[in-house]
C-alpha cells in the first residue's frame, strides 16, 4: 500500500507540474495586458481630448463654440483621471524602472495643468493644441514600452513558476525517498507519516488556492481582452502594429474603415505586402502608396491623400524589438479649413479677388521677373466714379453687387496673366506685366475704362457709372512697390480731377503737386488758425444807390511769405483733409464778430463748403456763431456752390430751409461755371445769384458773354432772386451791368479786399461821396 501510495504521489506531482505549466501560459496572457491596457486607455482618452480641442478651434466664433469647449473640458477631466492611474499599481512599478517614463508622465501632468486655463470660453485653444501636440508621440511610445514591459514581466514570472515547479518536484522526490526510508527506519515510521500527511494537507490547500486564483485570473483576462479590443475599436485614430518582419500584430476598426478594408483583410499575421495589395484592390490607393503609408518612415508625420479625397496624417513609432506602430488620423476637415483660412487671408471676401496682401506678393514677383527680362510692369489704380452716390441712393447691398459686376468686367478685360485685386471700397489695382512699350498699358487702360462705362443692370435697375485709371510704370530704378503704388494713386487722382472716365500716366509734376498739397496740409496743422490767418473783406455795392450792402469775408495769410498757396488752394486741401470743418467754423465766427461792430445796414457774406453740410451740423454751427457775436441773423449771408446742390440731398435741402427761416440769405456763388441748371434752382430756393467773374471780365469785348450775363440776370429776376456781378474792374463793365438790370456789383473798380480796419475807413469815406464819384467814372 505504501508503494502504491508513493506511485500515486509521483503521478500527482507530474500532473501538478503539468497544471502549473498550463497556468503559466494563461498567466502570461494576463500579465501581458495589465500595464499595456492602462497605457493604451490613457492614450485613447488623450487623442479624444485632442480631437475635442481641434473641433473647438474649428468652431471658434460660431454658435457651436460653447458646446465644443464643454466637450473639450469633459475630455480633459477624463484624461486627467486616466493619467492618475499611471502613478498607482503595476503601472507605477513600470514607470519607476525608467527615468524617461517618469519624465513622460510628469511632462504630461505639467502640460495638462498648463492647458487647464486655456480650455475656457475666450481661451487660447490654438495654444492648447500646440502644447498637447508634443505629448502625442511620447504617450504612444509609452504604450509601446508598456507592451514590451508586459512581455518582460511574463518572462520573469515564468522563471519563477519554473522554480516553483522544480521545487515541488524535488519535494515529491524527497517524499518518495522518505517512503523508502521508512522501510529501513521503521521506528520513525509513524512520526514521518504524520509529518508527511500534514505537509500534503498544506500543499493541497495551496493548490486549491492557486486553482481559485487561476480561475479568477482567467475571468479577468477575458474581461481585459474585451476592454482592450473595445478601446482599440473606439479610437479616433487608426492603429496598426507590425513585428520586425512586417507581419501585422494588431489593428483597430478605425484603420480598416479608413482604408476600406474588411475584418478578414486585417487579421493577425497578415504580411505588409498582402495588406498593400488588398488596399489597391479596394481602390484606396496604389500598392506602392500603401507600402509607404504602413512602412517605417523617417519622415514624421507623413501627409497622404487617398481615395475619395480623404487626407490622412500618418505617424510611425519604432518598438524595441524592431517592430513599429503606425497611427492614422483623418485630417481632411482641418486641412480644408486651413486652406480656406489661407485663401481668405489673401482674398477679398466680397469679390474673391486678391486683396492687398496677395497684391504685394504678386507685384514683387512680377517686378522681379520683368526686371530679369528687361520688360516693363504697369500698375493701374482704378476707382469707380460716383460710387458713393450710387451706394447712398440704392443701399449697400446694391453697391456690393455693383462692385462684384465691376470686378467681373475688370477680369474679363485683362489678360490671363494679369492680376486684378480689390484693395478696399471701390478701389481696384491691376498688375499688367511683361510689357515692351507704354502703349500696351494705355490700351488695357482704355479697355478698362470702356468696360466700366457700360450700363449696369442690377436687380432690374439700370445705373450708369464709370471708372478712372491711374497708371505707373516700372523701369530703371523704379521697382519699389510702395513708390509704384503711390505713383499710380497720384495718376488716378489726376484722372479723377480731369472729370473721371479716363486714364492718366504718372509724371513728376504730379509728385510736385502732391508735395505742394502736403506742404499746405502741414501748414494748416502747424499752428492755431489765429496765428496763421486773417480775414479780408470786399464790399458788395448796390449798383443804383452806390451804398455798400454787404461785405464778403475772404481768407488770407497773415504772413504772405509763409507759403505761395492761394486761398483757393488752401480751401481745396482743407476740404480734402476735413480741416475745413474747423477752418470754416473759425471764419464764420470771426466774420460774425467783425460784422457785429459795423453799421446796421451792412451785412457780411461767408462762404460755406459742401463738406460742412455733409460732415457737421451746419445749422448748429451758424447758430453758435450768431449767438457768440450777437449779430442779427438777417445780416448774415451764406454763400454756397453749385456742387452742394448736385446730389439732390434731402438733408441739405432741409438745412438750407432752416437757415432761410432763421432770416439769413442764401447766395449761389460762381453761377454759370459749373452745372448750372434750373432744376436745382427750383428744388433749392436761394435768394441771390453771384455771376462768376469769368463772364463779367469779357462783357465789354465778347457779345456771347454779354448775352449769357443778360440771360442770367433776366432768369434770376423772373425767379425773384437778386444778382451780384463779381470781378467788376472797369466803368464800362459797370455800365453794361447796370443796363442789364444787375442789382449789385463786387470788384476792384469799387474796392479790393480790405483788412478790417481799412474797411471801416472805406465805409466812412462813403459818407464823403467818394463812391458816387467812383461810380460816375
Amino acid at each position: 500500500m505504501l508503494a502504491a501510495s508513493m506511485a500515486i504521489l509521483l503521478v500527482a506531482a507530474i500532473y501538478i507540474s503539468f497544471l502549473v505549466h498550463k497556468r503559466q501560459a494563461l498567466f502570461e496572457e494576463v500579465s501581458q495586458y495589465n500595464v499595456a491596457f492602462s497605457a493604451g486607455q490613457g492614450v485613447n482618452e488623450f487623442l479624444r481630448f485632442r480631437k475635442a480641442l481641434l473641433e473647438a478651434l474649428v468652431n471658434e466664433g460660431s454658435e457651436e463654440a460653447a458646446a465644443s469647449i464643454r466637450k473639450a473640458r469633459l475630455r480633459y477631466e477624463i484624461f486627467l483621471n486616466r493619467l492618475s492611474l499611471f502613478s498607482s499599481g503595476d503601472f507605477r512599478t513600470f514607470a519607476l524602472e525608467s527615468p524617461d517614463r517618469q519624465e513622460v508622465i510628469e511632462e504630461a501632468s505639467g502640460t495638462m495643468e498648463s492647458v487647464d486655463a486655456l480650455i475656457t470660453e475666450g481661451g487660447d485653444i490654438e495654444k492648447a493644441l500646440a502644447l498637447t501636440g508634443r505629448l502625442e508621440s511620447d504617450l504612444v511610445g509609452l504604450v509601446s514600452e508598456a507592451n514590451s514591459y508586459g512581455g518582460q514581466a511574463v518572462a520573469h514570472d515564468q522563471r519563477q513558476l519554473y522554480v516553483l515547479h522544480w521545487q515541488f518536484t524535488a519535494v515529491t522526490i524527497l517524499l518518495v525517498l522518505s517512503g523508502f526510508g521508512l522501510f529501513v527506519l521503521n521506528s520513525w515510521q509513524t512520526r514521518l507519516l504524520e509529518a508527511t500527511r500534514k505537509s500534503l494537507a498544506a500543499s493541497n490547500e495551496d493548490l486549491q488556492r492557486t486553482s481559485a486564483q487561476l480561475v479568477t485570473s482567467n475571468i479577468r483576462l477575458g474581461e481585459q481582452n474585451k476592454l482592450f479590443e473595445t478601446a482599440l475599436d473606439n479610437m479616433t485614430h487608426g492603429l496598426a502594429m507590425f513585428d520586425p518582419h512586417g507581419h501585422l500584430i494588431v489593428s483597430n476598426r478605425r484603420m480598416a474603415d479608413l482604408f476600406r478594408l474588411s475584418f478578414d483583410d486585417v487579421q493577425r499575421g497578415t504580411r505588409l505586402e498582402t495588406l498593400a495589395q488588398r488596399m489597391e484592390a479596394a481602390g484606396t490607393c496604389s500598392s506602392r502608396d500603401a507600402r509607404r503609408l504602413f512602412s517605417r518612415q523617417e519622415q514624421n508625420p507623413l501627409i497622404e491623400t487617398i481615395a475619395g479625397g480623404c487626407i490622412v496624417m500618418v505617424s510611425h513609432k519604432p518598438m524595441d524589438d524592431g517592430g513599429w506602430i503606425s497611427t492614422f488620423e483623418d485630417v481632411t476637415e482641418s486641412h480644408t479649413a486651413q486652406l480656406k483660412v489661407s485663401h481668405m487671408a489673401r482674398h477679398d471676401a466680397l469679390t474673391d479677388l486678391p486683396n492687398r496682401v496677395l497684391l504685394r506678393e504678386r507685384l514683387v514677383e512680377t517686378l522681379h521677373a520683368d526686371g530679369r527680362r528687361s520688360r516693363l510692369t504697369s500698375i493701374m489704380c482704378i476707382d469707380l466714379d460716383n460710387f458713393k452716390k450710387v451706394n447712398d441712393s440704392h443701399g449697400h447691398p446694391f453697391g456690393d453687387k455693383l462692385l462684384c459686376e465691376a470686378a467681373r468686367r475688370l477680369r474679363f478685360a485683362c489678360r490671363g496673366a494679369d492680376m486684378v485685386s480689390r484693395v478696399g471700397g471701390d478701389e481696384f489695382v491691376v498688375v499688367h506685366g511683361n510689357l515692351t512699350h507704354p502703349d500696351q498699358a494705355a490700351a488695357l487702360a482704355g479697355r478698362l475704362v470702356s468696360a466700366l462705362l457700360e450700363v449696369y443692370t442690377i436687380d432690374g435697375r439700370e445705373v450708369l457709372t464709370g471708372g478712372s485709371v491711374g497708371i505707373a510704370l516700372s523701369g530703371g530704378d523704379m521697382t519699389d512697390v510702395d513708390v509704384l503704388l503711390r505713383n499710380a494713386d497720384l495718376a488716378l487722382y489726376e484722372a479723377k480731377r480731369a472729370g473721371g472716365g479716363a486714364y492718366a500716366f504718372y509724371n513728376e509734376e504730379m509728385s510736385a503737386r502732391m508735395e505742394h498739397k502736403s506742404e499746405i496740409e502741414s501748414l494748416l496743422l502747424a499752428a492755431p488758425f489765429d496765428n496763421q490767418f486773417e480775414l479780408a473783406f470786399q464790399p458788395i455795392t448796390n449798383i443804383n444807390s452806390g451804398n455798400v450792402t454787404c461785405v464778403e469775408a475772404l481768407l488770407r495769410w497773415k504772413d504772405e511769405t509763409v507759403s505761395s498757396a492761394t486761398p483757393q488752394e488752401i480751401v481745396k486741401v482743407a476740404e480734402e483733409t476735413g480741416i475745413i470743418l474747423g477752418l470754416g467754423e473759425w471764419v464764420l465766427n470771426k466774420a460774425c464778430a467783425f460784422a457785429a461792430d459795423l453799421g446796421d445796414g451792412v451785412c457780411v457774406a461767408v462762404n460755406l463748403s459742401p463738406v460742412q453740410f455733409e460732415r457737421s451740423n451746419i445749422v448748429e454751427t451758424v447758430q453758435d456763431a450768431l449767438h457768440q457775436s450777437g449779430l442779427p441773423s438777417n445780416r448774415l449771408h451764406l454763400e454756397i456752390t453749385e456742387t452742394l446742390l448736385l446730389d439732390d440731398n434731402d438733408e441739405v435741402r432741409a438745412d438750407l430751409q432752416v437757415l432761410r427761416r432763421m432770416g439769413m440769405k442764401i447766395s449761389l456763388d460762381d453761377f454759370g461755371t459749373g452745372y448750372s441748371s434750373l432744376s436745382y434752382l427750383k428744388k433749392f430756393t436761394v435768394d441771390q445769384i453771384k455771376i462768376d467773374k469769368v463772364f463779367v471780365e469779357e462783357i465789354g469785348v465778347n457779345q456771347d458773354h454779354n448775352a449769357i450775363v443778360a440771360s442770367i440776370i433776366t432768369m434770376a429776376s423772373s425767379l425773384g432772386m437778386t444778382t451780384v456781378a463779381e470781378g467788376v474792374e472797369t466803368a464800362e463793365q459797370l455800365q453794361i451791368l447796370r443796363g442789364a438790370g444787375c442789382d449789385e456789383v463786387q470788384g476792384y473798380l469799387l474796392s479790393k479786399p480790405l483788412p478790417g480796419a481799412e474797411l471801416i475807413d472805406y465805409l466812412r469815406s462813403l459818407e464823403d461821396g467818394k463812391l458816387a464819384r467812383m461810380t460816375q467814372r
